[in-house]
């Protein structure tokens, strides 16, 4: 069954981003969202809402749905459920792995799984299956937050921001009657406040409206301090007014302006407000402004003279928001103050370097990573202001002033893990949590710059009647973990399991039967457990039968790879025994270097030929064909190939040209012959039949310099070639002797200067060619100035290949010129020049029909062209091969440092979107942005651990930057069998046998520069190949398979996979990603046409098109290795994809 994947977007007014809860459909209409209802509980200042929302399938197709939402700051994520069986069914949770795991092989099963995960910053996304054809779907959603504090105020806001009419129902819980709260602004949905039963209680309940407008509560702070206990936790909450400390005004600030495409949706007005004020305020101050975004710009100095910064603020105002968010080469030599603008996403690059000076992180973005803002400010001394909850006038304040901070406890032996750690900035309001032995006085201590100038002594006694305080004790811890969380993780999954947390290593899932329970260990819901333990205590035997597969697969791949040594060890061609009639006199034997002329025969005698000549013998019961194969000159042509098309019959010619084979009237026969055009015939009534063969006219086509001949069937471009005898003159000699080139006199006068015209060119305007001598584009003045006597050759190259070797400025063709003086002087330049036009790899063009790439390429420059996707992109940025598109547009125009902007968008559109972002990484490689790519890598082994493809990425990026022994390291994990228990049902079997060559293949490069255990000296093997070729695709449960098309006419893929020639292909992947690999260890000089068959995508992606990796090595593992790597988007299922050739 094949499903559909969609987008639930869930987001608010204020806390959350402006969007409306939908679920996006394929063909860009949306599911329906019929029933929502609504609960918010307020205990002191801790505020909880839960959303249970009902959606409506009107389709007749099962869907799978993900709903993506961001949360404001404090905010985050309780609880999760959906119904199974007509009930709601809480999650539980589990390591992120796992969690994915579980999720992904039922949904395989068509079963009901549901799972919720945190993104990058305070992100959340939640996957559900299956939302039935003509169907409701309830989901439920929790989370809660700490209110925040505005004028001695606590403020809630209930986020609802609905733009269809809906079944609405609002409950309002509040269990301190002191603490009625007030609705700010119009109260639309008629809230009003009663005491029932000792707790305050508001509700609304109405039908088909359209809910839009969200609830802001305002609540009366009880007690400015109040402290909560339950068993040996505590909670200490306090509302501060401390006195301000002016901060002396700094001299020099850095200025650090995040231009990333996420920050295109600040609020630009509200920064530029801060600013303003705050340069008022310094009156004078230098400024270096830095604007970073996927790469960090070259820094502006501004000085800033009584409070006038409008050269600052018009260099701010002019920043484009485009591309991915590294912080990689952030480096700060102002040691006074940092202003860093962002929203904390980085997704191309961490902070490598600490900030000189004090640090004040600010942002308006709502779905910001505002713990990471919050963690850096602190190290450094400074504050996050964020924008969204400060007002201008408190966010200046905070700049002005020095931090008041927390300073930690006094020792106190009963009192321990307390949180957060010291250091941490207060603000008007602050709680602090830990875990107490016995009844005690903690003393908790406050201040600036590290001196203790308050103090607040907290009586803490036991109690059990708000269990909430545990919570909040593990949530900030949870915190104080996330500052090292990847040396933390096992405390972080340790905490969350214990605590119910969702975190960056743990997920909330929902299995529908308790068989799956049982399978994954996973602990259900409380109204399962039973069952459960019952079933997971009879479990043993499947355990001790999981650890013997485990074991088996183990000792199956040293097989495995005992069988590809077997292959490589083997010489080839395969000789194999064909019998020869005894009515022929004369035979051939055939090897690999050596033809032998052999005596007549009375008795049938074997003779041994290269397995291109399948194993037949002459059928004297059989019609047969006999003649002789000669050249143009009437002589014999000696082991000519004849081959009966479409059968396994075929045979060589002897000495003297003789052939003999069987065939039927109407077969078609193939003759070849090396450095001959091929010829077929068809068999008509004779049985004798003599042909001649012509040679091939390329071998007379050659491009002729003073150092090198190049075949004209090795040049990719259209090329006419003017030798140094018949040029007379320049511009002259191409008239006549070119086609296609007219020379023209363009000033009407006599002996006016005369232009070289191209003809057949549908460029509008100028078509006049591009000039090139000696490999330097010059000007076509100096063209017409060269002397004829100094040219060696001219040629002129006309196609579409020329715009890939100049870009755009040969789109009216190229002639170049090589002088006898430059072959002597520029030998180099020259060969340069020669080999990009002698393409031995040429892959099939890829080009994009799309209406947005129409409209770029009707630009007339660069920067029109850039502009129009500016505009284009709001309409498509939910769509990433509208980036992949455009970039290869750029590509194209030699603008590389722009596609690679316009590509790294990727990560900013789709937060850990796996599919997308190793989409992305395939380009960075092509684009030879190695340490980028090893990033993004890296973040898909975090994302997608239990996918061994996951950990070979990543070892290969390794080698792409020159770390050797870590790539061997890590696919080494691979060989040794260590995944397997990740994929035991064997979807991805056949990966080992590929980083088992990869292996060899370092350790064969890079000698000297591995070190190798000794159980790995006798298991691994130095590997050279001729010729390699690996297929990888960004799909999951998407099946591609790679065809090669070898020079013998053998067809290798799935259905033949190792040839008599030594073509060897990989097992194939049906399951998703890849790699497939085809490889030989001596090539067949030839061509090689490599091809793909797109063969079964199991789920429409959201993720946009499949998108393909070939990489092609030659020489691989010699010091003459080359490496070609492309990448296309494939747009549906086809029959058999084009991608290119390659000559050997």
């Amino acid at each position: 069954m094949k499903l559909i994947k969609l987008f639930f977007f869930f987001i608010s007014i204020q806390l959350f981003a402006q969007e409306v809860p939908r679920i996006k459909l394929q063909d860009s209409t949306f599911l329906a969202l019929k029933q929502l209802d609504v609960k918010t509980e307020v205990v002191g200042n801790i505020a909880t809402t839960t959303y249970n929302m009902t959606f409506y399938n009107g389709t007749d197709r099962v869907l799978e749905g993900q709903l993506a939402f961001p949360l404001g700051q404090g905010q985050s994520v309780t609880n999760f459920a959906m119904d199974v069986n007509g009930k709601l069914r809480d999650a539980v949770i589990v390591t992120k792995e796992l969690g994915r795991v579980a999720y992904e092989s039922t949904i395989r099963q068509t079963i009901d799984p549901g799972l919720l995960e945190i993104t990058k910053g305070n992100n959340y996304k939640a996957r559900v299956y299956p939302i039935p054809a003509k169907g409701y779907k309830l989901l439920s959603i929790t989370f809660e937050q700490e209110m925040n504090v505005s004028n001695g105020k606590h403020l809630y806001q209930i986020p609802l921001h609905f733009l269809d009419p809906l079944d609405f129902n609002l409950d309002v819980v509040v269990y301190n009657v002191n603490q009625e709260p007030r609705v700010i602004g119009d109260n639309l949905y008629k809230l009003k406040f009663k005491e029932v039963d000792g707790v305050l209680k508001a509700s609304s309940k109405q039908t088909k409206i359209i809910v839009n407008t969200a609830v802001l509560l305002e609540f009366p702070i009880g007690r400015m301090e109040s402290v909560s206990t339950y068993n040996a936790y505590f909670n200490v909450y306090k509302s501060f007014k401390p006195k301000s400390r002016i901060k002396e005004k700094p001299r020099n600030i850095t200025l650090y302006w995040d231009a990333s495409y996420s920050m295109k949706f600040r609020d630009l007005e509200t920064e530029i407000k801060l600013l303003e004020d705050y340069f008022k305020y310094l009156k004078t101050v230098n400024v270096n402004l830095v604007v970073f975004s996927n790469v960090t710009q070259t820094p502006k100095h501004f000085s800033i003279t009584n409070g006038n910064w409008d050269l600052l603020k018009k260099e701010i105002q002019s920043v484009v928001y485009d591309g991915g968010t590294s912080y990689l080469d952030i480096k700060n030599t102002v040691k006074e103050e940092v202003l860093f603008f962002s929203d904390g996403m980085f997704n191309l690059g961490e902070l490598q370097n600490k900030f000189n000076g004090r640090l004040y992180t600010i942002n308006t973005v709502k779905s910001a990573n505002h713990q990471f803002l919050e963690h850096i400010a602190n190290q450094n001394n400074g504050k996050y202001i964020n924008l969204n909850f400060n007002k201008p006038d408190a966010a200046l304040h905070a700049l002005k002033t020095e931090s008041f901070k927390f300073l930690g406890t006094d020792k106190n032996k009963a009192v321990s893990e307390v949180y957060p750690l010291p250091n941490t900035t207060v603000n008007s309001d602050f709680s602090v949590s830990g875990k107490f032995d016995s009844n005690t006085e903690v003393k908790l201590n406050f201040g600036y710059n590290g001196q203790v100038t308050e103090h607040l002594k907290v009586n803490l006694i036991k109690s059990s009647f708000n269990g909430l305080v545990k919570r909040l004790w593990a949530k900030k811890k949870l915190q104080a973990l996330n500052i090292d969380k990847e040396n933390n993780k096992d405390d972080i999954i340790k905490l969350a399991k214990k605590h119910h947390l969702i975190s960056e290593y743990t997920s909330l899932i929902i299995l529908d039967r308790i068989e799956d329970y049982v399978r994954y260990k996973i602990e259900p819901p409380l109204e399962l457990k039973t069952e459960y333990k019952a079933l997971i205590a009879n479990n043993s035997q499947a355990e001790a039968e999981r650890q013997e597969e485990i074991q088996d697969r183990k000792e199956d791949l040293i097989k495995d790879y005992q069988d590809l040594m077997d292959w490589y060890s083997t010489k080839y061609p395969i000789v194999t025994k064909i019998k020869k009639s005894k009515s022929l006199n004369t035979a051939t034997v055939t090897t690999e270097s050596t033809t032998v002329n052999l005596p007549s025969i009375t008795e049938p005698e074997v003779m041994p030929v290269r397995s291109v000549l399948p194993e037949t013998e002459l059928d004297s019961s059989s019609r047969i064909i006999s003649g002789v194969i000669t050249d143009e000159n009437g002589l014999p042509l000696p082991s000519a190939s004849i081959i009966v098309k479409g059968t396994s019959r075929g045979a060589t010619t002897d000495f003297e040209g003789n052939f003999s084979i069987n065939a039927d009237v109407g077969d078609s026969i193939a003759i070849s012959y090396v450095g001959y055009v091929s010829k077929v015939f068809v068999v008509g009534s004779n049985t004798t039949v003599n042909s001649t063969l012509e040679p091939d006219n390329n071998l007379d086509e050659v491009v002729v310099t003073a150092y090198a001949s190049i075949t004209r069937k090795s040049v990719t471009s259209s090329v006419q070639v003017v030798k140094s005898e018949s040029v007379t003159d320049a511009v002259q000699t191409l008239s006549g002797r070119v086609v296609g080139v007219n020379i023209e006199d363009d000033s009407g006068q006599p002996g006016g200067s005369p232009q070289i015209i191209i003809r057949g060119q549908s460029t509008i305007g100028n078509n006049t060619p591009l000039y090139v001598i000696d490999g330097v584009i010059v000007s076509d003045t100096e063209f017409k100035k060269i002397d004829t006597d100094s040219i060696d050759s001219l040629t002129v190259l006309k196609d579409a290949s020329t715009t890939a070797l100049f870009g755009s400025r040969a789109s009216n063709e190229v002639i170049i010129i090589r002088t006898k003086a430059g072959l002597k002087n520029r030998p180099e330049e020259i060969e340069e020049l020669d080999n990009k036009i002698r393409e031995d790899i040429n892959f099939k063009p890829w080009s994009a029909e799309n209406d947005y790439i129409k409209l770029l390429t009707a630009q007339t420059s660069i920067e029109d062209a850039y502009k129009t996707y500016l505009k284009l992109r709001g309409k498509y940025r939910n769509t990433p091969s509208f980036f992949m598109d455009v970039a290869d547009f750029f590509d194209s125009k030699q603008e590389t440092k722009l596609a690679i902007k316009v590509l790294s968008n990727l990560v900013e559109i789709d937060l850990d979107n796996h599919e997308v972002i190793r989409a992305l990484a395939y380009k960075l490689e092509y684009f030879k942005q190695d340490h980028l790519a090893l990033h993004v890598y890296k973040e898909i082994l975090k994302l997608r651990p239990e996918e061994p493809q996951s950990t070979r990425d990543l070892a290969l990026a390794f080698e792409n930057v020159g770390q050797y022994q870590k790539a061997f390291d890590l696919l080494y994990t691979l060989i040794d069998g260590q995944l397997v228990e990740k994929d035991l049902d064997e979807r991805f079997y056949g990966i080992e046998h590929v980083a088992f060559i990869e292996a060899g293949h370092l350790i064969q490069k890079y000698k000297g520069q591995i070190q190798l255990t000794e159980v790995q000296k006798k298991r691994m093997q130095p590997i050279k190949l001729d010729l390699r070729v690996v297929a990888d695709w960004n799909h999951n449960d998407t099946d591609l398979d790679l065809w090669v098309e070898t020079p013998e006419e053998v067809s290798i893929s799935y259905k033949k996979t190792i040839s008599d020639f030594g073509d060897h292909l990989s097992e194939d992947m049906t399951e998703g990603y890849g790699p497939e690999e085809f490889m030989i260890k001596k090539g067949l000089k030839g061509t090689y046409e490599i091809e793909l068959d797109y063969f079964a995508d199991d789920v429409q992606k959201i993720s946009g098109p499949t998108t393909l990796k070939i990489t092609i090595f030659k020489k691989y593992g010699s010091k003459e290795e080359t490496k070609e790597v492309r990448v296309f988007r494939l747009d549906a299922e086809k029959d058999l994809l084009e991608i290119g050739t390659i000559q050997f």
